[in-house]
């Protein structure tokens, strides 16, 4: 494992959370309790409408002041706060131990990260149509991916929030690729500080499936990418997943694994 690459391709992931999470930040009222804040240099954060762990996430130095990273996940216990742990696939088992407390590996939350060389990458040539969410877009975008990933009625306007920011430094991108007109799969993609484009969520709507709309979104992120200046292309998927494949077929590897851990008894 390139421990230097892993890190960048977690510090890519985490910042494209964190947007997600300031969008939702920014919405007049804070309505949905979002807050970033930060352990040393570390940032964190949290979303009290949302029990999702791609919302609630605790990050720290874990190696040199674990007792940082505890204190706030025991702080922040009615959330279920979760912190990734990284590593071989094989390290990353059921229970860990961080300082004196036991840590648990959420069921259902490790994954694989994968990057690419950005002048290694494979490119899948089609020819549909793909184009950046719009403000009239991004609804039928997250309606899409609310049903891709069963998110319950009560959260869907808090999700569609969070890809709907318009933030200052443009790093956050949403794209919609549609057939005869129509949105039928949209991914989005994070142009993040430290030179990796990071290939966010992705989804296509049930029906839709089987066409080569999720390698087409991969294409495309790639090109955009290349265009910003991006060096590195990251994404997350899981083990056995079609999306691995795809992302295998255009030159990404296996970089590490990734848990997603909180305190035990929680």
């Amino acid at each position: 494992m390139d421990v230097e690459l892993a890190h960048k391709i977690e510090a890519a992931e985490c910042e494209y959370l964190r947007s997600r999470v300031e969008n939702l930040a920014d919405v007049s009222g804070n309505p949905y309790g979002a807050r970033v804040f930060f352990n040393a240099d570390f940032p964190c954060f949290q979303v009290k409408a949302s029990p999702s762990p791609m919302f609630n996430r605790i990050y720290g130095d874990i190696a040199s002041d674990p007792l940082a990273v505890l204190t706030l996940l025991n702080d922040s216990a009615e959330r279920s706060a979760v912190t990734p742990l990284f590593g071989k696939s094989s390290a990353l088992e059921q229970y860990a131990i961080l300082g004196e407390e036991r840590l648990e590996r959420l069921r259902g939350w490790t994954h694989l990260q994968l990057a690419c060389a950005i002048e290694n990458v494979i490119l899948n040539h089609h020819s549909f149509e793909i184009e950046e969410a719009t403000p009239k877009t991004l609804p039928l975008f997250a309606q899409v991916h609310a049903a891709g990933f069963h998110t319950k009625p009560e959260h869907r306007l808090l999700n569609q929030a969070s890809f709907a920011g318009q933030r200052p430094d443009g790093r956050l991108k949403t794209y919609v690729l549609k057939a005869q007109g129509v949105v039928v799969a949209g991914a989005s993609m994070y142009l993040a500080s430290n030179g990796v484009a990071y290939l966010g969520t992705a989804a296509t709507r049930k029906d839709a499936r089987g066409y080569g709309y999720h390698a087409a979104l991969i294409s495309h992120r790639i090109e955009q990418a290349k265009k910003h200046g991006g060096q590195w292309v990251a994404a997350t998927a899981l083990a056995s997943s079609q999306s691995r494949r795809n992302l295998e077929r255009a030159g990404f590897t296996a970089s590490h694994a990734q848990a997603l851990y909180r305190l035990a008894g929680i």
